[in-house]
């Protein structure tokens, strides 16, 4: 006994210490250097520019251009769509990047990337709080390598100007302060406000945030108040009145903007996005979605939560800290289900799920090592190291792989079309690289041209092409929905230029 409490309290124990500091500043100077090489590299092009990601652009593009908050076509201003589906938490911090170095895709995909990284942060500090830098450290691995065979994950999310990764961002923090609030009770009046101020600014951010985080704290709170009674009336009510509060605010800052009639078009419109994606009930769809689900971080993500879950059933402030990303996430995924089944729609529940997935596959090292299962400890570090560098190795071969040909459209366009005449397009990126007059097909016509192509049903008709433009361009989300009938495109225009997947045609008849 001696003798272990003179390695335990001798200098023996100030080396370990030190040794463990030593490792953990070294391996997260390892991921921050991993990160940042993913984030940036080849950061304009990789992944190519696309429908979403040009939508959103249009609203900081046009309030630096002409001081108006609306997307825009050649016909004017439109205020739905991007204006509402993404916040001005982003849109504001893209304009600002317009307005001091121009506008162009790399400015605001930077922006997106500063917002990946408070995210990464915020998760490591959030793990490393709740179960040590060992857990965070592969839970931040886990996140950076959420990507599937097909579908993306926060690197490519993070290195686009879409909502999601801001979103997570500020979740992670409202997180964050809320773990704060309920672990050092001291301090729990403060916490709360910034957790709900966080929180509020994620619901601003991504306005589908709305549906998960709101009724996540209202359960939390009940649960606390009759289970586990491990904080104050502060921690319960505080985050989710202020986060609603932002909401609110947000919400009469849009009504004051669009008017009466304006804003009950925009709630009209959100409501048939819903009823066309967010809520479907398909089974079709929630097949696609357990397919997609299943492939997350080598199948860990369900198994993850499901312990997750098993770990909060203890009455104590740690467990009810730990149970609120696991409840988000879990809350997430059920809802993800009845969706239109995007694994987009999955994303910040993926992010989330990254905690009890690593701390699932720490625990069972631990318990594998106490029991001397060698031979089982060496197969399990092999699984793990391949669900995080296979994942890994698609990332980079997207960023490591760079795609030009927006960029060679648009250089074509500036060369070889006067910016008076007017293009008929669905592919919005364009207008942030040229200063053409685009015509885009209205946004109303996105849910169901994306519904049909997802659930089958009759084609959305489309009349653009009667009014006879001069100009039509061709690219991947026009070919995606179909939207252009071919045989008029065949029988009236030729091509003049093309670099796939983007094709320019010129009116020929008449």
């Amino acid at each position: 006994m001696s003798e272990q409490l003179s390695v335990g309290h001798g200098p023996l124990a100030h080396q370990s210490a030190a040794a463990r500091r030593s490792w953990e500043r070294t391996i997260a100077l390892a991921l921050a250097l991993l990160a940042a090489l993913l984030g940036l590299l080849n950061l304009p092009y990789a992944p190519p520019t696309w429908f979403d990601e040009g939508s959103h652009l249009h609203v900081p593009e046009t309030l630096v251009r002409y001081g108006v908050y609306a997307d825009i076509s050649s016909e004017g201003f439109r205020y739905f769509g991007p204006t509402i589906g993404v916040g001005p938490t982003v849109m504001l911090p893209v304009a600002a990047a317009f307005k001091l170095g121009g506008v162009g895709l790399t400015q605001a995909r930077l922006v997106i990337v500063a917002y990946m990284a408070l995210a990464l942060v915020a998760l490591y500090i959030l793990a490393r709080r709740l179960y040590g830098w060992p857990v965070a450290a592969l839970a931040l691995l886990l996140a950076l390598a959420s990507r599937t065979l097909r579908f993306d994950g926060l690197v490519e999310y993070g290195r686009q100007v879409l909502g999601e990764v801001p979103g997570i961002g500020f979740l992670l923090l409202g997180l964050l302060a809320y773990s704060a609030a309920i672990l050092v009770p001291a301090r729990a009046r403060g916490f709360s406000l910034l957790a709900g101020l966080a929180f509020g600014l994620a619901l601003v951010t991504k306005n589908q945030f709305v549906l998960i985080v709101v009724p996540s704290l209202a359960l939390l709170a009940l649960l606390d108040l009759v289970y586990y009674r491990a904080s104050t009336w502060w921690v319960r009510l505080a985050p989710p009145a202020i986060a609603v509060t932002c909401f609110g605010i947000w919400t009469v800052v849009m009504l004051t903007f669009f008017g009466p009639d304006g804003f009950a078009a925009n709630l009209a419109k959100t409501r048939q996005a819903a009823g066309g994606a967010i809520f479907v009930f398909d089974p079709q769809a929630s097949l696609r979605a357990a397919r997609y689900l299943i492939q997350v971080y080598g199948g860990l993500l369900i198994p993850g939560l499901v312990y997750g879950l098993w770990r909060a059933r203890t009455r104590s402030p740690w467990a009810l800290a730990h149970l609120a990303p696991t409840l988000m996430a879990v809350l997430w995924l059920a809802w993800f289900l009845i969706s239109l089944g995007w694994p987009r729609y999955a994303f910040p529940a993926v992010v989330l799920g990254a905690l009890p997935a690593a701390l699932l596959a720490h625990d069972l090292f631990q318990a594998l090592r106490n029991r001397r299962r060698a031979v089982l400890v060496w197969l399990g570090a092999a699984y793990l190291a391949l669900v995080v560098l296979a994942p890994l190795a698609l990332t980079a071969r997207v960023v490591l792989s760079p795609r030009y040909a927006a960029h060679e459209m648009a250089a074509y366009l500036d060369r070889n079309v006067p910016t008076s005449a007017i293009i008929e397009t669905w592919e919005p990126e364009m207008g942030v690289l040229t200063d053409h007059n685009y015509h885009y097909v209205p946004t109303e016509l996105l849910d169901p041209a994306v519904r049909h192509v997802w659930l089958g049903g009759a084609p959305v008709e489309y009349d653009g092409l009667e009014a006879r433009p001069p100009y039509v361009l061709l690219g991947p989300f026009s070919g995606y929905t179909r939207i252009y009938p071919p045989d008029v495109l065949a029988r009236d225009y030729q091509v003049l230029y093309t670099a796939e997947p983007y094709t320019l045609l010129q009116r020929s008849a008449p």
